[in-house]
């Protein structure tokens, strides 16, 4: 078996230049513009940041095997709900995930699609996370950012949550019991 047109890993603090130049945003529409700017200027220091450790922060970074190439950025961390029983838990919010500019749209020679490897690496990061946090996994996507909401959605992020900005969407998966059988 052959390996993968890509390879996931982790980012660090020698990324930072790599993500200075990462280009994902169309410059006319401006929730792209933020995340880009995000991701060049804070997503490091924010990955790195002493007192978030607590909170698991992942940077993950999806290259081309064969070239280095960056395509893909994501990140997520733990965060603490608190249930309507008053009862807290853990879940992850996706801090990020983009697609550089060259990538959206395209698929590997194997038929997966960039948005997909990327989000596919995530969704698997955050089930292997020690204590687990995947029984809930949410994201905060623009309301006119469609093929974020559909991605989304394709990794069960489906529904909705009350948001704070009404320009802005906050997408949940449904409550996955932390007690799955592991047959």
């Amino acid at each position: 078996m052959s390996e993968p047109d890509w390879r996931i890993r982790s980012g660090g603090l020698a990324d930072r230049g790599l993500l200075s130049s990462f280009d994902c945003a169309n410059p006319a529409v401006e929730f792209e513009v933020e995340v880009e700017r995000f991701i060049r200027t804070q997503l490091i220091d924010w990955a790195s940041a002493p007192g978030a450790a607590g909170d698991d922060p992942r940077l993950l970074l999806a290259l081309v095997r064969a070239t280095g190439e960056l395509f893909g950025v994501a990140a997520h961390e733990r965060v603490i709900f608190q249930g309507s029983d008053g009862n807290q838990f853990n879940a992850t919010k996706l801090e990020v995930a983009a697609i550089a500019r060259a990538w959206q749209g395209c698929c590997f020679r194997t038929g997966e699609r960039t948005s997909d490897v990327l989000m596919s690496a995530v969704m698997a990061d955050v089930s292997a996370r020690v204590p687990p946090r995947d029984s809930r996994v949410f994201g905060i996507v623009h309301k006119d950012n469609q093929r974020s909401i559909a991605l989304c959605r394709r990794y069960g992020l489906m529904e909705e949550m009350s948001s704070p900005d009404l320009n802005y969407l906050r997408l949940v998966t449904a409550h996955r019991s932390p007690f799955r059988d592991h047959n």
